[in-house]
């Protein structure tokens, strides 16, 4: 959105940063204590890092066969400790409320061990009661905080071991642990990738006006990263200056990125956080804290935290601490001395908060070390019933992967009231009551905003501009900047924010201008938003809409042209559609955006200026739900999207030769009707699928072998194929016209099929 008129100014100056607080914590827990912290306080934080230790020692003990649950055990998973750092997630977490959310990474056993912990600490009675339920582990602790502790940490062991009763039914393992009940968003073993979902996350509590606030912890490798860059930026954007993005970026610098070292090789800073003058001109806060001491950690949080219920916008915290032992077990860390390790496990975060405490005589050394044997202990015992519990059933692995909910019977209170609605003017020509397809997007999605004010719209140039293909004039001026907004060039980012938003309480559109610039998102959309449901157990929803533009046939060459569809319809979690007609982009639309599922919406530009009647009311066009366009008995021709236009045109001139030709447009390709494709050939006897993509590995390859595998005694003659050459869109006139296929080129192999036998 506009805001200033960007005039030249080559006035002479020097630009200047403001300085960036360095290990500024001075304090101590006899300070603290006599600050705002209890007894009970520092004594939880102590066990907490005592419970993410204890855990991960329980790993190495597995892995060396010091602990066998079961004869002829053996392990299976990843080991990615995070002994030594464990001050960080600790200390973070015991500032959040259960509200408040995370996102994590590959070496995240520590951050959903505290953030569960802390949150089971603010649950009732009731609530922890409940948290114990359906679960065979049975606790013999004497309060409910205790009993969930305990159910809390085998959970948690559970999926470390793929099993049934883990947070996420084993289906993710280590590396992606979630409990979206206590607002953890989830692990993740792609390096940065839960960076953009934390800021989407942030994103959504401020426009719905929530305190809540997310954490994104990450580790040095991910500052790295093309995400981190652009997810930074999205958070700073200055139009989100006013309520401020609800996000922390905590960095663990461990100061290796697995072998690499973060200074003094893969960069050319001594501190990551100087960054944050890169995107912010107040630095996003950003500090660097000793992540060695979980008392100035917890000071960083609380501050950060105050900072942004005062909405101060996203906080950037480097904290610089060190993992104990290697990348993962096994790891010969042939890249760092024995005497730097040793030197650093001086700095040992429990050592350190355990002597102050006994220093204070808040506890004993006694005391302190039943604590130590108590958890380890628990923790060993639920280590061997986490191994014995039950596996998986074979026949659950499909289970998890798709919602079977959405939207459709919300009720008034969720209808928008404020908005300019002069502006939602009929586009239908008045003689004729038809409506263009790129009108017909926009009447969809206005509805669909109307009603419900949990559909916000984003992407390139939406605003004032109303998109690259002017699909969608004047709904910013409809609904405003808190529903509809502009974003930067940073399509990893636009999909990946999309996600976060999603998974806390909004139904995000999202633009990318053409669906050749997938291949810049595809992380974000093919590792996180596919993923996402059945990695965590099937628990979230996902109501994550993409629109996006097939090109062609206007000389845009090889980066603006690209049928890429099959790219995104092989990736497991995905609902795929793609509209030929108005009504259909309208109905279909409309759909997607009431989906609980990631949908991929796939408009093509050359259909943009089509007209045809479209219902004006409440039109729904149900997903997987394939549309007959032209009935025949010779041969079936399947097509989607602007192919399916081509194949009707291709149908009417065969007609004139005396064949009679189906056509199925088949709208959905994730979920694809294969029943009304097998139903047709099973008529015809013939099929030839028509598609803009090129052959090899393509979608019409997916048509061709559903019909090999359901209709194959059924076929008369081979299936035949037209579609592009495999070669990347060409821009002259001349070579796109041979390279885009046409009716001539269907009615040709139609009549390859019919005589060929």
């Amino acid at each position: 959105m506009r805001k200033i008129d960007v005039l030249p100014d080559f006035t002479a100056k020097t630009l200047e940063f403001n300085p960036i607080p360095c290990f500024a914590y001075r304090r101590n827990l006899k300070d603290e204590l006599n600050a705002d912290m209890t007894t009970d306080e520092s004594v939880f934080l102590l066990k907490v890092m005592h419970y993410i230790r204890a855990f991960e020692y329980m790993i190495i003990g597995l892995r060396n066969g010091e602990i066998v649950p079961y004869p002829d055990y053996r392990f299976v998973g990843t080991t990615h400790l995070s002994v030594g750092q464990e001050a960080i997630a600790a200390g973070a977490c015991s500032v959040l409320q259960p509200a408040d959310y995370i996102t994590s990474t590959h070496r995240g056993h520590g951050h959903g061990i505290a953030k569960t912990a802390y949150a089971l600490k603010m649950f009732s009675n009731r609530q922890l009661e409940k948290f114990c339920q359906d679960i065979s582990f049975v606790s013999r602790k004497e309060t409910p905080f205790e009993r969930a502790m305990e159910v809390h940490m085998y959970k948690t062991m559970a999926e470390f071991m793929g099993r049934e009763e883990g947070y996420c039914r084993g289906k993710g393992g280590g590396m992606h642990i979630a409990d979206f009940d206590t607002g953890h968003l989830g692990a993740n073993a792609i390096v940065g990738g839960s960076m953009a979902i934390a800021t989407g996350a942030g994103m959504s509590m401020m426009l719905q006006d929530k305190d809540s606030v997310v954490v994104c912890f990450h580790g040095d490798g991910a500052a790295n990263n093309g995400i981190w860059a652009e997810s930074l930026n999205f958070a700073c954007n200055e139009q989100f200056k006013e309520k401020g993005v609800r996000v922390i970026y905590v960095i663990e610098n461990n100061n290796y990125a697995i072998s690499g070292q973060c200074r003094g090789e893969l960069t050319g800073i001594d501190y990551l956080a100087r960054r944050g003058a890169a995107y912010s001109m107040d630095n996003m806060h950003a500090e660097v804290i000793n992540g060695m001491d979980v008392l100035a950690v917890r000071d960083a949080l609380k501050r950060s935290v105050e900072k942004q219920k005062k909405c101060s916008g996203p906080i950037l915290l480097e904290m610089i601490t060190y993992r104990f032992l290697g990348h993962m077990l096994g790891d010969l860390e042939l890249y760092r001395s024995r005497e730097e390790v040793e030197q650093w496990k001086k700095h040992d975060p429990i050592t350190n908060l355990e002597n102050q405490l006994i220093e204070l005589g808040t506890i004993t050394k006694e005391h302190a070390r039943q604590i130590n044997e108590q958890i380890y202990a628990e923790l060993k015992e639920i280590t061997v019933k986490a191994a014995n519990s039950p596996e998986p059933k074979p026949q659950s692995l499909m289970e998890g992967l798709f919602s079977d909910t959405d939207s459709n019977d919300i009720d008034e209170s969720f209808k928008t009231v404020n908005f300019e609605s002069s502006l939602m003017n009929d586009r239908r020509d008045k003689k004729t009551g038809k409506i263009m397809y790129r009108h017909a997007v926009r009447e969809a999605l206005i509805e669909e905003m109307v009603r419900d004010r949990r559909v916000v719209f984003y992407g390139e140039d939406v605003a004032e501009h109303g998109g690259a293909f002017a699909v969608t004039p004047d709904v910013y001026e409809m609904f405003g900047k808190n529903r509809v907004f502009n974003t930067p060039i940073s399509e990893a980012a636009i999909a990946g924010t999309a996600l976060g938003m999603a998974l806390t309480g909004l139904r995000p559109v999202a633009e990318l201008m053409y669906i050749d610039f997938l291949l810049q998102s595809m992380d974000q959309i093919g590792n996180q938003a596919a993923k996402n449901k059945y990695m965590f157990g099937g628990k979230a929803k996902v109501p994550w809409t993409i629109r996006t533009t097939t090109g062609g046939g206007r000389g845009y060459a090889g980066q603006h042209s690209q049928a890429l569809e099959a790219i995104v319809a092989h990736i497991p979690g995905l609902k795929i559609v793609a509209p030929a007609t108005p009504a259909d982009a309208k109905g279909l639309l409309k759909s997607a955006i009431r989906d609980d599922n990631p949908v991929i919406v796939i408009e093509h530009i050359l259909l943009y200026a089509d007209k045809a009647e479209v219902p004006g009311d409440d039109y729904l066009v149900p997903i997987g739900k394939a549309n007959i366009t032209r009935q025949g008995n010779d041969i079936t021709i399947i097509s989607y999207s602007y192919m399916a236009k081509i194949a009707l045109q291709a149908a009417h001139a065969l007609e004139s030769q005396g064949i009679d030709a189906e056509v199925i447009d088949l709208r959905s390709l994730v979920p694809m009707d294969t029943e009304a494709v097998v139903s047709s050939v099973k008529k015809t006897g013939r099929a030839v699928v028509l598609i803009q993509a090129s052959k090899c590995c393509s979608f019409a390859e997916h048509i061709a072998g559903e019909i090999i595998e359901n209709a194959f005694d059924y076929l008369d003659a081979p299936i035949g194929f037209v579609t592009a050459p495999a070669v990347p869109p060409p821009m002259s006139p001349a070579l796109e016209y041979e390279y885009m296929p046409n009716a001539d080129d269907v009615c040709k192999e139609v009549g390859r099929i019919i005589n060929s036998v």
